[in-house]
């Protein structure tokens, strides 16, 4: 899930006209009972009677909005009986969509239609303090002696974002960064400093 989310800002941020995207839902909404909770926007959707008028209002050409609704709706062929929004129904889109949609593929065909618009967000750290497998902090001419990190302090992640990433790598690499410490506290004891 996280990839799919990282994937899909990404994809919005670089590559989206104007770096916005466009969820569009139809009235089948509102007969989800608390669909309200899932709604992560203090945008109201734009709202219309019609696709093609639709995508007048979020200035999309409407016969492209109309032919991908068309074959969304041509993919969504499931038992619309099977539907249910508190967990994964396997109700698959039949087509070849990209993205592919393994759940909850109920036709767009009920007005009103809605678009919520969507953004790139990303809320995690890309950056961070370089390190090698032993923990060390690397400067411009290698290891700084005596300094370790691990965890956020080293970043997030880079290309992907699987789940609790950053615990495990909090977890790994603050037990690589707390014996390599004592390790080098130790060794300078040792030649008595």
């Amino acid at each position: 899930m996280h990839e799919t989310w990282e994937r899909l800002a990404r994809t919005i941020h670089f590559a989206a006209p104007g770096r916005i995207v466009y969820a569009i839902l139809d009235a089948r909404l509102y007969d989800i009972a608390g669909y309200q909770r899932a709604i992560r926007s203090e945008v109201a959707p734009f709202q219309a009677g019609s696709v093609a008028e639709l995508a007048a209002l979020i200035d999309v050409p409407p016969a492209a909005l109309q032919e991908t609704v068309a074959r969304y709706n041509a993919a969504a062929t499931g038992d619309v009986a099977r539907f249910d929004a508190t967990r994964a129904d396997a109700l698959a889109a039949a087509a070849d969509l990209s993205p592919p949609k393994s759940n909850w593929a109920m036709p767009l065909d009920r007005p009103p239609y809605l678009a919520y618009p969507l953004i790139g967000a990303i809320a995690y750290t890309f950056g961070g303090v370089a390190t090698n497998a032993e923990a060390e902090v690397l400067g411009e001419r290698g290891p700084i002696p005596g300094l370790y990190a691990a965890g956020e302090m080293t970043g997030h992640f880079f290309g992907t974002a699987p789940n609790a990433i950053a615990m495990l790598r909090a977890l790994v690499f603050g037990r690589i960064a707390g014996a390599s410490a004592v390790a080098y506290c130790l060794a300078r004891r040792s030649r008595g400093y």
